[in-house]
C-alpha cells in the first residue's frame, strides 16, 4: 500500500542513500528539454537566395530553452571561363562557392560552408578567337552536405504565433592560380535542400525553493520517498510524480499540508511499490501547489530498483509528434485486454478518447477528428485489464 505520512519537526537527520539528483529541464545537463521539430524544403532553383519558413514557438506551452537548425543541401555548378588576353594563356582556376543559411536578425543562428574545386591547367586561345573559352561541369560541388547550428541565448525572435524566416544564399566566384587576371567568367549553380528547426522547450514551472532534502531510498521491493518543506503555507498541496524516461511524468499520490502549520517545517514520506520486473531507471519529483495555485517542482531523483528482469516490462511510443490528423500508439509487444486512449489538454480536460479491445496486437490509432487546436497535449493510454497507465507528451500542429 502507498501512504503519505506528514510530521512537524525541529531536528532533521540526513542519511546518505543511493540516489542521483537531476537538474530541472534544460539543454545542457539534467533532464533534457522536450524537442519539437519542423521541416521545410525547396525544389531545384537558380535564385541567388531562397527563403525557408518555419512556425514560431508558442510561449504559451512552455519555456524555449534552446533551438537547433539543420540543413542538407546539394549544389550543381556549371562554370564558363574565357580568355580576354591578346595572346593564348594557360590557366589554372580555383572555384569557390560558399552557402549560408541565415536566421532572423538577433536570432544567433547561421550555417555556412565553403566548397572549392580546382580546374586546369587549360590553355585558352587569345580573346575573340575560337578556343578562347572553356566550360567546366555541370559538377556536383556539394552533395547532401549537412550543416547545423544551435543557440540557447538568442531565442526572442523565435517566440510567437506566426512564422520565422531563414534565408539560404550563395556567393563566390572563380579566381586564377596561374595565368594572370585577363579572363572572364560565368557561373550558374542549381541547388536544392531540406531543412529542419528543432525547439527544445521546458514546462513553464519554476524550481520549488521550499522543498529540500528530497530523497528516494530503495527498501527491498519498495522505494521510500521523503522530503522536507520550509516556510510552509496553509493548504499547500504536494503531488508525487514518477517517470520512466525523465520527461513523461504521472501522478502516484497526493499530500496536503497542515492548514495550521503556517511558516513551519514539515516532513513527508511516501512509500512506492514499483513493478518488480522493471530494472530500468525510475525518475521521481514533487509538484508543489501553493494556496494561490502557483505550481513549482522539486529536483528530480533517479533510482535504479533491483528486479528479476525486464521481460514483463511494457513500453509504448506515440507518433507522429507533432501530429496533425491522427496519433499512433505502438507497444513494444502484442497486447491483450481493454484499453482507453485519451487526448488530454494541459488544463486536464479530455479532448478526445477511444476505447478498444486488443487481442495480441500492438497498435492503436486515434483519429484527430475534429482536429484539436494547435498546442501541447498529453496522450494517456490506460490498460484497463491490468491497471497500467502510460502518459506521453504530444504536440498538435
Amino acid at each position: 500500500m502507498n501512504r503519505v505520512y506528514i510530521s512537524l519537526f525541529i531536528v532533521v537527520t540526513i542519511v546518505n542513500i543511493p540516489w542521483v539528483a537531476g537538474a530541472q529541464c534544460n539543454c545542457s545537463a539534467g533532464v533534457p528539454a522536450t524537442p519539437i521539430t519542423y521541416y521545410a524544403s525547396f525544389a531545384t532553383t537558380k535564385q541567388p537566395s531562397t527563403s525557408v519558413t518555419f512556425p514560431q514557438f508558442n510561449p504559451a506551452i512552455g519555456t524555449l530553452a534552446c533551438l537547433t537548425v539543420n540543413d542538407t543541401v546539394t549544389g550543381v555548378t556549371t562554370t564558363v571561363a574565357y580568355n580576354t588576353a591578346p595572346v593564348p594563356v594557360t590557366y589554372k582556376f580555383l572555384l569557390n562557392i560558399s552557402d549560408d543559411l541565415e536566421g532572423p536578425a538577433g536570432g544567433g543562428l547561421s550555417v555556412s560552408n565553403l566548397y572549392s574545386r580546382i580546374y586546369g591547367p587549360t590553355t585558352l586561345q587569345r580573346g575573340g578567337f575560337p578556343g578562347d573559352s572553356v566550360t567546366y561541369g555541370p559538377d556536383t560541388l556539394y552533395n547532401s552536405a549537412v550543416g547545423s547550428a544551435s543557440t540557447s541565448s538568442n531565442t526572442a525572435p523565435y517566440l510567437g504565433n506566426g512564422n520565422i524566416d531563414f534565408t539560404y544564399s550563395l556567393s563566390g566566384g572563380l579566381v586564377t592560380t596561374q595565368g594572370g587576371t585577363n579572363y572572364g567568367q560565368q557561373i550558374t549553380t542549381s541547388y536544392w535542400g531540406n531543412f529542419s528547426l528543432t525547439y527544445y522547450w521546458c514546462p513553464a514551472t519554476p524550481l520549488a525553493t521550499t522543498i529540500r532534502d528530497f530523497t528516494a531510498t530503495p527498501q527491498g521491493n519498495t522505494i521510500l520517498l521523503q522530503w522536507i518543506t520550509e516556510n510552509q503555507q496553509p493548504n499547500t498541496q504536494y503531488e508525487i510524480q514518477t517517470s520512466q524516461d525523465g520527461k513523461n511524468f504521472y501522478t502516484l499520490g497526493e499530500a496536503e499540508g497542515n492548514a495550521s502549520a503556517t511558516g513551519t517545517a514539515a516532513k513527508y514520506q511516501y512509500q512506492y511499490d514499483p513493478d518488480p520486473s522493471y530494472v530500468g531507471k525510475l525518475y521521481f519529483r514533487i509538484e508543489e501547489k501553493d494556496p494561490s495555485g502557483k505550481i513549482s517542482l522539486s529536483a528530480i531523483l533517479i533510482v535504479e530498483p533491483s528486479g528479476a528482469g525486464n521481460t514483463g516490462l511494457v513500453r509504448l511510443q506515440t507518433f507522429p509528434n507533432p501530429a496533425t490528423n491522427s496519433l499512433q500508439v505502438l507497444f513494444n509487444s502484442g497486447q491483450t485486454g481493454r484499453f482507453l486512449v485519451e487526448l488530454v489538454a494541459t488544463s486536464g480536460q479530455v479532448v478526445q478518447q477511444k476505447a478498444v479491445t486488443l487481442t495480441g496486437t500492438n497498435q492503436i490509432t486515434l483519429d484527430l477528428s475534429p482536429q484539436p487546436p494547435r498546442g501541447l497535449y498529453f496522450l494517456r493510454t490506460t490498460d484497463l485489464s491490468h491497471s497500467r497507465n502510460f502518459v506521453n507528451k504530444v504536440f498538435i500542429n
